[in-house]
């Protein structure tokens, strides 16, 4: 019988475990010729990409074990007035004015050119001007504290103690501050492309926090600390994090005021300003949806969004954590004018990407209802169209996700602004329009539409133009920013 032809993707994924098979060693590759820098990043990845989303995978699981526990002691408005806080944890990644993106390229870069004093200098500064603008957040974050009605922005009923809403949100505004500066490391361990470590420590830090639920729930704590419990997940990941690195692994790399120079915060400004408005606006399209859910609809409405979302996003979420090493990989490649390693795995991670969160939301759109019953009950409804729209978007955002990689490491944040502003804007009319016409399947579509307006297709017109601007010669791979 006659070999059936491999499709594109098929040939592509096929390409891929092979790189993997070749190149997953522990022992490093010499890093004297281009082939074996090339099979050192692809061992780097895989190794990361294997541990990272073995780490995920605890990670999530405490979330479908914390979900129900929480859902059953709270009830559905009392949890859905809880998760909108938490999503705005997502919304608010900009705080720290993108310079842990900007610290990744650069100590991305310093790595690609074996400068290490270049890297103590950015560590250093990025650190202290964190801690630096914690301390000058904590003014209006108080004020908006203070003022903002938490309650009435929340649209929770009189059934639930305002008091109580207005003191989880304090929590969660001080939670940012203090995670600000603790986020050094993670970026740090992402640079050098060791971000496996990264996805243990977030682990570590996600079991502590579910043990800090179960505790919370247990004794009948109260809302704040419940959202405490919730959160603190990252807070406890990075902090172990960096004692690990800077204590124990890397000390030469440990922030000291000595080393944070002016020169080295400039220019962290310039890169990290960019990633700053990327992060706002594509925090506010990705996350908002969950917000305006809740202040169309209903508290209701947003626990059936947030709950079928994080179903939908299960594989997506462990297939970004595989390509999250990717950045820093391109970023020390284009330091050293490797253009073919950028090309060829630029293709087979969209391969990757758009294969496996195609087929998982394939089968959570059958499925979707009865795994929705199974893990939390009967009191969250998902109908058809709202399980399409999620499938839709999981598939989109994913692979295009695979995209950002290559255009965050070549500091393409300029064209990347543009299309999620644009989008921002769309997506928070159109899902507040169709939100109220369709309900919360609405939301989601309108979010879909905006993203292959506003984003997919000029994305997908851009890139050729910004694959042949990588030359193959190190001194041009800094003119690469647009």
């Amino acid at each position: 019988m006659a070999r059936r032809a491999r499709t594109p993707a098929a040939r592509q994924l096929g390409g891929l475990f092979q790189s993997v098979r070749l190149n997953l060693r522990l022992r490093p590759f010499e890093m004297d010729t281009e082939q074996g820098r090339s099979r050192e990043r692809y061992r780097r990845a895989a190794l990361t990409a294997i541990a990272s989303g073995g780490a995920r995978l605890v990670s999530v699981a405490t979330v479908f074990v914390s979900v129900p526990l929480t859902l059953g002691h709270l009830g559905s408005e009392r949890y859905g007035a809880v998760i909108t806080i938490t999503a705005l944890t997502g919304m608010l990644i900009f705080a720290d004015f993108g310079l842990g993106n900007g610290l990744m390229n650069l100590v991305a870069s310093a790595s690609g050119r074996n400068s290490l004093e270049f890297a103590q200098r950015s560590i250093s500064s990025a650190f202290f001007a964190l801690c630096g603008i914690a301390v000058i957040l904590a003014v209006p974050f108080y004020v908006m504290y203070r003022v903002v009605p938490w309650a009435a922005f929340l649209n929770v009923s009189g059934r639930i103690n305002a008091d109580e809403i207005m003191a989880s949100a304090g929590v969660f505004l001080l939670s940012v501050l203090v995670n600000l500066p603790l986020g050094v490391a993670q970026r740090v361990q992402l640079a050098y492309q060791r971000g496996f470590r990264n996805g243990l420590w977030s682990a570590a830090g996600s079991l502590c926090a579910l043990a800090a639920l179960y505790v919370a729930i247990r004794l009948d704590m109260g809302l704040p600390l419940i959202v405490l419990a919730l959160i603190s997940g990252p807070i406890i990941g990075n902090l172990l994090n960096g004692v690990s690195l800077f204590w124990i692994e890397r000390p030469d790399l440990r922030p000291r005021w000595s080393q944070a120079t002016a020169d080295a915060g400039r220019q962290l400004a310039k890169v990290g300003f960019l990633f700053f408005v990327l992060q706002l606006t594509v925090g506010i399209a990705y996350q908002s949806d969950v917000v305006v859910a809740a202040r169309v609809i209903g508290p209701q409405a947003a626990t059936d969004y947030s709950i079928t979302l994080r179903l939908f996003m299960f594989v997506p979420t462990i297939v970004n954590m595989l390509l999250l090493p990717l950045w820093p990989a391109y970023a020390e490649s284009i330091a050293r004018g490797d253009a073919a390693f950028v090309g060829r795995t630029l293709r087979l991670s969209i391969a990757l990407a758009s294969v496996l969160s195609g087929f998982s939301s394939l089968i959570l759109v059958l499925v979707g209802p009865w795994a929705i019953r199974m893990w939390v009950g009967p009191s969250v409804h998902a109908d058809l169209p709202l399980l399409l729209g999620m499938g839709v978007w999981a598939v989109l955002s994913n692979s295009f996700t695979a995209i950002a990689m290559l255009l965050n490491s070549a500091n393409v944040i300029r064209f990347q602004i543009v299309t999620a502003l644009t989008m921002t804007i769309v997506s928070l009319g159109a899902s507040a329009l169709l939100g109220s016409m369709f309900g919360v399947a609405g939301v989601i579509w309108g979010t879909v539409l905006a993203f292959i307006i506003c984003a997919a297709v000029p994305t997908t017109l851009f890139l050729p133009r910004v694959m042949a601007r990588l030359q193959p010669l190190r001194d041009k791979a800094p003119a690469l920013g647009t």
